[in-house]
């Protein structure tokens, strides 16, 4: 048999098999290819300024906000129309002799919030599918994280100033059950010792109710515990008339600071009257409540320098804050101190460029101080 030979061809005294323009052309297509994938799939992020242009995302890093909260509680005095004679009638020696009102502070709580900082904002940048093209934001605009699918929370927590209980009634005297023998008294000393003698008749009532023979009580259980509770709010009424009434609730507010590097010594939060409570800045009859600021850590340079032009790649900024003791103090009282770390104390740094040109990296940053929390790589399915 004849044996076939594969076709070939000559070229500068060196043979080639016509296969051979194909191999290499598939071969040069796939490395073009793979440059071209390496390429497409990319993110940068630089500086941006006022206006900004429609075009692009943009994000910033935030101011960080002391907030206070103060807890004041209202103490209301009013004292009884027979308070004169309440040692006289009753040996009653704890009473109120005069109508007053008093505040106190009696909680004060600190914690931080962000705000943006119209002078550290970023535009990203982005080809293909990276990481950066999928950004999480505040309604404000603060950068929360990348390719992260965590509920949305404000970046803003604006001051809120809430009221406790409010009295139901006013403290007057008008629903105590005066009966016709203390009416047509005369004299509020006579007055007096007719309700005094009505208090002692409800004790002597409530002792033979207790010592009183279980065949003669109610045979409703609940009778005899809603006719105890009678004599009990009977006697209150009428004792209120020697003792006097007494009615609090609380105010909360919150006093917001923005920390800044020029800040020096104490600095007045608010001011509070132990007779008005919360006070204007403006009303001296209020003491001074001072906020310190004092850095713990050295307060970093902020600056970050980055390419204003598009031509060098540059990755996503973010913050690393700084710690500062914060202190709330009532003229020489503390009522409250915490460590807090504050971002316009910090400092700014870059994340490698190349990072987030994988799709699957997540980050997360802190909406209160631009700090980095955590990077991850995330599974995806194809």
């Amino acid at each position: 048999m004849r044996q076939m030979k594969k076709p070939m061809s000559v070229l500068n005294g060196k043979l080639y098999f016509p296969g051979q323009y194909l191999i290499y052309g598939l071969f040069l297509l796939m490395m073009v290819s793979c440059n071209a994938q390496q390429n497409i799939s990319q993110g940068n992020v630089f500086p941006a300024r006022e206006p900004l242009p429609q075009e692009g995302i943009y994000y910033h890093l935030p101011l960080t906000v002391i907030n206070v909260e103060v807890t004041a509680r209202q103490t209301t005095e009013k004292r009884g129309p027979y308070y004169r004679y309440s040692q006289r009638f009753l040996n009653l020696n704890d009473i109120i002799t005069e109508d007053r009102t008093t505040w106190e502070i009696v909680d004060a709580r600190i914690y931080t919030t962000g705000i943006p900082d119209p002078n550290r904002i970023f535009r990203i940048t982005a080809q293909g599918n990276p990481s950066l093209a999928a950004v999480a934001l505040t309604p404000d605009g603060i950068l929360r994280g990348i390719n992260i699918d965590e509920p949305r929370q404000n970046g803003v927590q604006p001051p809120k100033q809430f009221m406790g209980a409010m009295p139901e009634n006013d403290l007057s005297f008008d629903d105590v059950p005066f009966t016709e023998e203390q009416l047509i008294k005369t004299s509020s000393a006579a007055t007096a010792e007719e309700v005094a003698a009505e208090i002692y008749r409800l004790r002597d009532a409530r002792r033979r109710l207790l010592e009183s023979d279980l065949e003669t009580l109610p045979p409703d259980n609940g009778a005899y515990e809603r006719i105890l509770n009678g004599i009990n709010e009977l006697e209150n009424q009428y004792l209120s008339l020697f003792k006097g009434k007494k009615e609090t609730f609380t105010v909360t507010k919150v006093f917001s600071i923005i920390p800044d590097t020029s800040m020096s010594g104490n600095q007045v939060l608010f001011r509070f009257s132990e007779r008005k409570g919360f006070t204007d800045q403006l009303d001296l009859t209020g003491t001074p409540v001072y906020i310190e600021i004092e850095s713990v850590s050295p307060i970093a340079n902020r600056s970050l320098n980055l390419p204003d032009k598009q031509e060098q790649r540059t990755g996503l900024v973010y913050c690393k804050p700084s710690k500062a003791h914060i202190k709330i103090i009532d003229r020489t009282v503390l009522l409250t101190e915490t460590d807090v770390l504050i971002g316009q104390f910090g400092s700014l740094h870059q994340l490698p460029p190349t990072l987030f040109d994988d799709p699957s990296i997540t980050l997360k940053l802190d909406t209160r101080t631009g700090a980095l929390l955590n990077i991850k790589t995330q599974r995806i399915d194809f």
